[in-house]
């Protein structure tokens, strides 16, 4: 019988396992709400599986039902998917609590009134069919799984009771016990997972009806004509199933607590010694940190090639299953708790659930509840299946009252109430008190002491993982080690898991960590001790994907080394030990007949080329459990240990990859998921960035099947899981990638910091010749790092100066001249370490496995749309956030020199991090991924300073959104290279930040520009009124300037400069149109201009609108030539090559408008002096310039005037100005208000001074064509001169000023 065990034991721990999952699976289906429901009292001590089912994805149920949909509910085999989609608006929960009544109350009814409780439409009806007619062969199958289970159960229980002498044991015959006490735990899994679910039963009731009605004629399925007809239940319920159901359902651990005391003859005290010939196994190896204190997990020795041979080690991979054995063990006997109080020895007495330290009673004096005591105070929950949790205290006080209630029954006494008869020194302890101390110190401790068992375990396998490395060869003498150490760390892993924060909500109520009988501010007091695991669990599982992988990769050693020593080591040894136990039994003929077969070496031998197995192992087992039955021999045991031993290397050789899986399953990972991908995952992705890309690569593994995805059997559900891996595998990776963009831009923002720091603390460098500074031809070698065909360019020393800020701050003397130095903060350095080592890990993951290209090319990808945005950050659009946004005010975020300093920084920081000779990762195969982003982010450099794709109009709509700038969507302005948003800061300096702001408003003070442009000075400065402006000089002086070369290149600079002239062509052909609009009033002007003008209303705001577009027109024109100036190749004037060709060809197209344009534009000029403007515009000596910029009016003339007759306009034009400077001389100035902050206008900023600045420009930029020979009446500068001198005499001084 006993022989017999090992065939069908394991069969039936299958078939648990399958039943389990197929019981998960079909649960996930129904959307179940607590609330109205009557779960059981044991699926209230659950909320994990609920959860599960509540939050199940939603996006299977998004697809429209399908057309091949069948009405009739048998007519196809529907899928998860179908069935979820179709049941998505049925009302689950009413339909599950009418049936669940009638199911108790079996109560007959109409069909009426049961279809009125039923979804009329038949594809829902066929797909509740579906799932209800599921869950009844499912149960019926866990009933038949039951009974059999009880068949093989009944006889062992019948066989081991006889006699005390023949008690199975876990040191006799390992196998047989372990797969005895395996079968009670699924036996007592089973029923409480099942048992959680409070729908089966309606279900169950719901599939009768069903059934019925479709085993009946059409009437009784449609339900017409048989208004009468009574549905009985009684005659169409499998009573057998029901009364399972209902056996189980209401009170599972009663039930199966009352199943052993009326099965097991001895009333389960077999099965409590089985149990506790376990204990001082698992005590030998339940502290590792003493473990690694006695020098268990000591690698020197194995270094030299020792062999791990300590006992303990075999017993570290079972310490977890031995827990769940004793645990179910005791649910299923809770009566033999209580000892016999003669039978016990003053030693057997527990400890204090107050105490520290746990019994170490040896096992002549061990109790049952010494053992499940000591496991109590290490947990808090026990995981039936997946990630289906329940308090593991509230199941065993449960057990513990039944128990003391029977025992009160069956005695009378009411001594029962307290836990006397558990121990003398608990007799005065009631049970309550009792088990509320327990679970009190369970919470108070085991967080901590788990805490310290991780970390143990993770220096365990790291030790590990580096001896593997460095010598792959020592995998065979240390393979049991290696083991061990995965077996620590899994079981770990799964108590952090199922401990974990999601278990443990905020108030500390309806979590499975916190216990019925125990206040929720116990829970709340120790929270910290469950919460903070997820980087030591992440940690521990990357260390042992790691290890993993290199024993597998390294199991060939493993199957050399354990062939040899079988054969030369165990088979010597088993066969001295045989021999000198059948000399000290010579007369047992029996005996020998058993133990001669294992005489002969070469069994040992395991031939890996053929299919065959060796076939001594199950003879072996099978001979051992006949020994089991025969009285104590002498060298039994020693047998039994060389014989085990020989076993575990057979295994080694045999089934190490299955060894490994079982040992490092990373199963649990998935089905805890948001504990470890979510959680563990978010916190490591940070901090210990190759810990979150070891959980990226484990997932991957188990999408793709390279580890075994346990407590799984049905295909589909497969494969949604595998979406879902696939679906947390992206979100992982697009997580990596956005912190290796947060961290480069940390480092360049770090850089760029230390850069101006240093800058500002050292002297300033002597400028570089102009043939030094980079170029539009020279940035492909410059610091610009520009990719030609597949290589990367790298930058020379002359430069880039240092290849890092961090270097060259620390490098620093300190005898420095400067008076401040620059400091590094330790978290500015923490900044690269940890984007070195994402980096460092990223490469490592790109370079071994397969998808890894997927992350390097997001990390591409990713590396460019920052750099896109780094650039484009440069010149912004503040503003509110808002749908539609303005972009007329855009300003640049820091001047252009210190822009190009942080396009250095960025392209440094990325040469440093993913490739390049001065990089920290040399010696990592990283070309591929250093070349990629260098080649894209040279591409984007010649993109965003490119003009090809401006976004920019360039025709007269250009002026158009001068005047009245769109509003642009935030995702509109995305697209805006780095050469549009420049050319369009140009733009509105010279349209709008120049331009006088309207007359209308109240105050004349803010009627100035806050721009003004100083032409002595060579650039735009601020008005020294302005505040909360942008320093135009650090845009548009010459030095500034020379580093917009170098920030958007030659062609970049030329697509501004292409821009300005379009506004420039667009600006004079509006002031055509102003021309001839007002052609009477500027007839009216050329006649009275020899007198006195007088105005009216009308005539001078048509006169001010064209002064006011002459001084626009100038002012774009002095931006054109400061731009044109920094060409070195153009020597030709701005005008000239730029505006005037295109100008003429527009006037060219009308004749009769050209000829009007030829009469008329002398005029406007002229008039434009007599504009009132000039009234309102005072002359600021410490800017160079009027307050209203109405001086560039001038050069607007000057540029604008016909070229035959220039020389006689430019002439009459000055002679105009003058007269109205001599007008404005004999009058009283007038006295303007000063501003806050404002300098006081020097003497020369009376009313002159503005007209005698405009008259300068006009005359020194016309100067140079006055000597045209082919004009008559040219008149020389001097002529001029001399002219003017005589109008007014003070005006050749302020033509020629002092130097």
């Amino acid at each position: 019988m006993v022989s017999a065990l090992l065939d069908e034991l394991p069969c039936l721990v299958d078939e648990a396992d399958e039943l389990m999952a197929r019981l998960s699976c079909l649960m996930t289906l129904l959307k179940m709400k607590s609330k109205g429901a009557a779960p059981s009292p044991c699926a209230a001590l659950s909320s994990s599986n609920q959860e599960t089912i509540a939050n199940s994805p939603s996006e299977d149920r998004k697809q429209p039902p399908s057309p091949r949909h069948s009405t009739s509910p048998m007519g196809r085999t529907r899928t998860m998917t179908e069935t979820r989609q179709t049941l998505d608006d049925v009302d689950m929960d009413a339909i599950i609590k009418f049936f669940a009544r009638q199911y108790v109350t079996m109560q007959s009814m109409s069909f009426e009134k049961m279809n009125a409780n039923l979804p009329s439409d038949g594809l829902k009806r066929g797909a509740l069919h579906t799932v209800a007619a599921s869950v009844y062969q499912l149960m019926k199958r866990l009933q038949h799984w039951q009974q059999a289970a009880w068949d093989s159960l009944s006889r062992f229980f019948a066989d081991n009771s006889n006699s005390d002498s023949c008690l199975l044991t876990f040191d006799s015959h390992p196998q047989l016990t372990r797969l005895v006490l395996a079968t009670v735990a699924k036996y007592v899994k089973a029923n409480l997972l099942w048992s959680s679910f409070s729908a089966i039963p309606g279900l169950l009731a719901l599939y009768s009806f069903l059934h019925h009605v479709q085993t009946t004629e059409g009437d009784a399925l449609a339900g017409t004509g048989t208004a009468h007809a009574v549905y009985s239940p009684l005659e169409h319920t499998d009573h057998r199933v029901r009364e399972f159901v209902l056996h189980f359902g209401t009170a599972p651990l009663l039930a199966i607590q009352h199943d052993f005391q009326l099965r097991v003859a001895d009333k389960g005290a077999s099965l409590a010694a089985l149990a506790l010939s376990c204990f001082e196994r698992y005590e030998a190896c339940r502290d590792v940190g003493k473990l690694r204190n006695q020098g268990v997990f000591n690698l020197e020795p194995l270094v030299s090639g020792a062999y791990a041979a300590h006992s303990s080690l075999p017993d570290l991979l079972n310490a977890s299953d031995v827990a769940d054995w004793v645990i179910c063990v005791v649910l299923c006997v809770p009566h033999q708790l209580q000892a016999d109080e003669q039978a016990m020895s003053p030693r057997s007495l527990p400890s204090s659930p107050t105490s520290s330290t746990p019994p170490t009673n040896p096992p002549s004096s061990l109790k049952l509840w010494d053992f499940m005591d000591i496991i109590a105070r290490d947990r808090l929950v026990f995981t039936l299946h997946r990630n289906h949790v329940v308090n593991l205290h509230d199941l065993l006080y449960q057990q513990v009252t039944s128990s003391l209630s029977a025992a009160a029954l069956t005695s009378g006494t009411a001594s029962s109430s307290s836990i006397a008869s558990f121990g003398s020194s608990r007799a005065s302890m009631p049970l309550k008190k009792s088990m509320s101390a327990l679970s009190k110190f369970a919470l108070r401790n085991c967080g901590v002491n788990h805490r310290q068992r991780r970390e143990v375990a993770t220096w365990l396998v790291q030790n590990c993982v580096q001896l593997m490395r460095h010598n792959p060869a020592l995998v065979g003498p240390s393979f049991p080690l290696l083991l061990a150490a995965l077996a620590i760390a899994c079981d770990e892993v799964e108590w952090g898991m199922s401990h974990g924060a999601r278990n443990a909500n905020a108030d500390g109520y309806k979590t499975p960590l916190l216990p019925s009988h125990v206040k929720a501010k116990h829970l709340q007091r120790v929270r910290a001790s469950f919460t903070g695991a997820e980087r030591e669990v992440a940690d521990l599982l990357t260390h042992c994907h790691r290890l993993r992988g290199l024993l597998e990769q390294h199991s060939h050693f493993i199957a050399e080394y354990y062939q040899v020593f079988l054969v030369n080591g165990d088979a010597d040894g088993i066969a001295y030990t045989i021999q000198e136990l059948l000399a000290a039994n010579g007369s047992a003929t029996e005996l020998q007949s058993l133990l001669e077969g294992f005489l002969d070496a070469e069994r040992y031998r395991v031939n890996t080329s053929s299919s065959l197995r060796v076939t001594w192992v199950r003879e072996w087992r099978q001979a051992n459990a006949h020994l089991v039955t025969r009285a104590q021999l002498p060298l039994l045991d020693v047998l039994r240990a060389r014989m085990e031993c020989a076993v575990r290397h057979t295994q080694y050789v045999c089934v190490s990859s299955q060894l490994i899986e079982h040992t490092a399953t990373f199963s649990k990972c998935w089905w805890f998921r948001d504990v470890v991908f979510e959680q563990s995952f978010e916190q490591t992705s940070a901090s210990a960035p190759s810990s979150a890309i070891g959980l990226l690569e484990i997932l991957s593994s188990l999408a793709v099947g390279n580890y075994v995805l346990d407590e799984l059997v049905d295909t589909e559900e497969a494969t949604q899981q595998s979406e879902r891996m696939l679906q947390c595998m992206d979100r992982m990776r697009t997580r990596l990638v956005d912190q290796v963009e947060r961290e480069l831009e940390a480092v360049v923002k770090r850089d760029t910091n230390l850069q101006r720091d240093e800058s500002s603390t050292l002297p300033e460098e002597k400028s570089q010749p102009l043939e030094n500074k980079l170029t539009a031809s020279s940035r492909r070698l410059s610091s610009f790092s520009r990719v030609q065909s597949s290589h990367v360019q790298r930058p020379s020393s002359a430069e880039l100066r240092l290849a890092s800020p961090t270097s060259s701050a620390l490098a620093r003397n300190n005898d420095s001249t400067s008076d401040s130095s620059v400091t590094v903060k330790p978290e500015q350095v923490g900044d690269e370490k940890r984007c070195v080592g994402l980096v460092r890990a990223l490469l490592d993951h790109i370079g071994q496995h397969q998808g890894g290209t997927i992350v390097q090319t997001a990390i591409v990808e990713r590396v460019q749309a920052s750099f896109v945005r780094f650039l484009r950050g440069c010149v912004t659009f503040p503003g509110p956030n808002a749908t539609l946004r303005t972009i007329e005010g855009v300003m640049l975020r820091c001047s252009v020199r210190d822009a190009c300093e942080r396009i250095r920084c960025f392209l440094r920081a990325t040469r440093r991090l993913f490739g390049g000779s001065s990089s920290e990762l040399d010696g990592i195969n990283k070309a591929p991924l250093g070349e990629a982003v260098q080649t894209v982010l040279a591409k984007v450099l010649a993109n965003e300073c490119s003009a090809s794709t401006s976004i920019l109009p360039q025709d007269k709509r250009l002026l158009e959104w001068a005047t009245d700038p769109p509003r642009v969507s935030e995702k509109d302005l995305e697209h805006w290279s780095l050469v549009d948003r420049v050319s369009w800061l140009f733009v509105c300096l010279v349209t709008r930040r120049c331009h006088p702001l309207p007359s209308s408003s109240p105050s004349a003070a803010v009627l100035s520009p806050p721009v003004l442009a100083a032409v002595r000075k060579g650039c735009f400065v601020l008005s020294p009124g302005a505040s909360g402006e942008q320093d135009p000089r650090e845009y548009t002086s010459p030095e500034t300037l020379q580093h917009l070369v170098t920030f958007i290149g030659s062609a970049g600079v030329e697509s501004v400069r292409s821009t300005i002239a379009n506004l420039l062509v667009a600006q004079a052909l509006k002031l055509r149109s102003s021309i001839e609009a007002e052609h009477a009033v500027l007839a009216f002007m050329d006649m009275a201009m020899s007198g006195d003008v007088i105005l009216a209303a009308a005539q001078g705001r048509a006169l001010d609108d064209i002064a006011t577009q002459l001084v626009q027109i100038g002012t774009a024109a002095f931006l054109l030539q400061l731009l044109h100036a920094q060409s070195a190749h153009e020597t030709s004037d701005a005008w000239e090559a730029r505006v005037a060709p295109r100008l003429h060809h527009e006037l060219q197209q009308d004749p009769d408008r050209r000829a009007t344009w030829t009469r008329l534009l002398p005029v406007a000029c002229r008039a434009g002096f007599h504009s009132s403007v000039w009234k309102r515009t005072t002359y600021w000596a410490s800017a160079e310039a009027t307050d209203t910029n109405a001086h560039m009016m001038g050069l607007a003339m000057a540029l604008l005037l016909p070229s035959p007759q220039s020389s006689r306009s430019v002439h009459r034009c000055a002679v105009a100005a003058l007269k109205r400077t001599a007008a404005c001389s004999e009058q009283p100035s007038v006295t303007r208000p000063k501003l806050p902050l404002q300098l006081e206008p020097t003497s020369s900023a009376s009313s002159t001074r503005p007209l005698l600045e405009a008259l300068e420009l006009l005359v020194t930029t016309a100067a140079p064509a006055s000597g045209d020979p082919v004009e008559p009446h040219g008149s020389s500068l001097g002529e001029l001169e001399l002219s003017l001198e005589r109008l007014l005499p003070h005006a050749v001084l302020a033509l020629h000023p002092a130097a």
